[in-house]
C-alpha cells in the first residue's frame, strides 16, 4: 500500500509541475507578444497562452497540493489572466 501512495504522490507532483511550467511559459509568451509589433506573433502567442490558461483552470482541481503550491499556481493563473486581458 505504501508504494502505491508514494507512486500516486509522485504523479501528483509531476502534474502540478507541468501545470506550473505551462503557466510560466504562457506568461513569457504574453510578455513577448506585448513587446512585439507583429500581429502574427500576437495572435499565435495569445492562442497558446489562452490554451495553457484554460488547461490550468480545468486540471488544477484534480491535484492535491500544499497551500504554498496552490498559492503559487493561483498567482500564476491570475498574472496570466491579467496579461491576456491586456492583450485583448
Amino acid at each position: 500500500m505504501v508504494s502505491k501512495h508514494i507512486h500516486a504522490e509522485g504523479r501528483n507532483l509531476t502534474g502540478v509541475g507541468s501545470v506550473a511550467e505551462e503557466l510560466g511559459l504562457s506568461i513569457r509568451c504574453c510578455e513577448v507578444a506585448l513587446s512585439s509589433g507583429s500581429a502574427a506573433t500576437w495572435d499565435r502567442r495569445i492562442k497558446n497562452a489562452q490554451k495553457a490558461h484554460d488547461i490550468a483552470e480545468r486540471f488544477m482541481h484534480r491535484f492535491k497540493v500544499s497551500e504554498h503550491e496552490a498559492q503559487r499556481i493561483n498567482q500564476r493563473i491570475l498574472h496570466l489572466r491579467s496579461l491576456l486581458d491586456e492583450l485583448k
